[in-house]
């Protein structure tokens, strides 16, 4: 029997699965609520085609079970969708999130991401009894959810007001605080649009709007910032209008991409301006613990070490890592692909997550107190090469193994390292491959003809590898680029794909 979980979260093409399926997803993990001991469920929505269907699905079923259900029907972003279930906990503290929404992929995509109390993201292997595995144990046993009296369903209003002041104290900006920088803000017709450009406008922030209206169609594409071209546009506006700043953000506004008129920055460099903010207000006098993810280039690690940061490397996934933050007491995370985390505190409640108007309003702040830092910024970004994620796709799993296992090969006959795990034994889900760069507590050090990698299996996605690579000289990182590209195309005969 099929089923949709995926090692993040639950995810499906919408033609995959009818409702009576999609119902027994719900019932699985309300199944894994009552084990918890959860009794309220907050469950909020992204502007996708299919979404409706599912919440409405997801709102009956948990009705009838009898549990307390938050709903709010507006499309919103997935961080605000956390900051409402954390809205929620504070009155109800056995509550439960489900934001329905399948964040950067395609139109035809749906799906769920959960969190369990405290607003603790869970997914395969990861959470209360093994998260996402324990709703997939149940979902495919002869577990039948019963039903029960007094389930009812209570509309929340949209809390976008109650977001933008709450990130606004966090971040310890006000009103008109960021008059004077331009903003291109592309934000491919997906949730976060309305709430990111009202939060900017009222900071004083002059923003050029792009793709800025909710559609589940994505007319453009994929609402993915983070592919290959994706903000050449956004690149073209802030060189005709002379923005200070372009930001793109994917279909349910958690991955975020940071440039100027030049082009793109990579996340980790992004992040040193944010860390400095950070570490001020924190009053950091002594080291701390960052994660990254294999994809995070090391010249910027090396930067952030200058800041007296330790960076641990951990793998993708949102849930994972903001775990492991928890775990090791991490200041924030950050992913190549777009993601950054925050300790985020509500009264009562701290946990660690995604707020992207948050990552936004302290990198602005930093531009606003100090504009030479996106002169330092392009000055490193053009010091290395990073070809972005590209991604092929293959007729089957056991093609696509065989291109992976052809390339890890291809890597190896060049005397590289590649590991597959962290120092602390964990997997990393792909393969992390280094060539002159020596990462330990000591420091990082790169010799001048560096080079990293990280190529891996699509975890939601079928048949498809996904590699990305750095290197500080562009003609060696596109002689890497075109032979793992002749391996997976020209080989295998994959199938380029965003």
């Amino acid at each position: 029997m099929k089923d949709p979980i995926k090692i993040y979260d639950a995810r499906w093409e919408i033609d995959e699965f009818n409702d009576s399926e999609v119902k027994r997803l719900i019932e699985a993990t309300l199944g894994y609520a009552q084990l918890l001991g959860v009794d309220t469920i907050n469950i909020t929505r992204d502007a996708r085609l299919g979404c409706a269907r599912v919440m409405e699905i997801a709102i009956n079923t948990a009705v009838d079970a009898g549990f307390r259900v938050y709903a709010c029907f507006d499309s919103i972003s997935t961080p605000q969708s956390y900051f409402s279930t954390m809205l929620t906990t504070l009155e109800h503290p056995n509550t439960m999130g489900l934001t329905v929404t399948a964040s950067h992929n395609p139109q035809q995509y749906v799906g769920i991401k959960f969190t369990v109390p405290t607003v603790q993201a869970i997914g395969y292997d990861c959470g209360p009894l093994d998260g996402l595995k324990k709703i997939k144990e149940i979902y495919h046993s002869d577990f039948k959810l019963e039903k029960k009296d007094g389930g009812e369903l209570q509309i929340i209003t949209n809390p976008t007001d109650e977001y933008i002041k709450y990130t606004m104290d966090i971040a310890k900006v006000s009103d008109r605080s960021l008059e004077g920088l331009t903003v291109v803000l592309d934000t491919f017709n997906g949730s976060a649009g309305p709430e990111l450009m009202r939060a900017l406008t009222q900071v004083g922030v002059k923003v050029i709007p792009l793709r800025i209206v909710p559609n589940g169609y994505f007319p453009t594409g994929s609402p993915n910032p983070t592919s290959q071209n994706k903000m050449d546009e956004a690149v073209k506006i802030a060189q005709e209008k002379n923005a200070d700043v372009i930001i793109g953000i994917d279909g349910d506004g958690d991955r975020i991409v940071f440039g100027d008129k030049h082009g793109l920055f990579n996340a980790g460099f992004m992040m040193i301006p944010i860390l400095k903010t950070l570490l001020a207000a924190e009053g950091e006098t002594s080291t701390v613990k960052v994660l990254y993810d294999p994809k995070v280039n090391p010249l910027a690690l090396k930067k952030w070490g200058e800041l007296n940061v330790e960076p641990v490397l951990f793998r993708n996934g949102h849930s994972q890592i903001k775990g492991h933050m928890d775990k090791i007491d991490a200041l924030a995370g950050a992913e190549e692909s777009g993601h950054f985390y925050h300790n985020l505190t509500l009264e009562n409640i701290s946990v660690k997550g995604e707020n992207s108007l948050l990552t936004i309003l302290l990198f602005l702040d930093s531009i606003k107190k100090q504009k030479n830092i996106l002169t330092e910024l392009r000055e490193m970004q053009n010091e290395v090469f990073t070809s972005g994620e590209f991604n092929y796709e293959f007729p089957n799993d056991e093609i696509r193994d065989s291109a992976l296992a052809a390339l890890i090969k291809h890597f190896k006959n060049d005397d590289t390292e590649i590991t597959s795990e962290s120092v602390d034994g964990i997997d990393l889900e792909g393969n992390v491959i280094y060539k002159g760069v020596k990462i330990n507590k000591e420091g990082i050090t790169l010799s001048d003809n560096w080079y990293s990698g990280y190529i891996r299996n699509a975890t939601n996605e079928k048949g498809v590898v996904r590699s990305y690579i750095s290197t500080p000289n562009k003609e060696d990182g596109e002689k890497i680029v075109t032979a793992v590209r002749d391996i997976l195309e020209n080989q295998f005969k994959g199938k380029v794909i965003e």
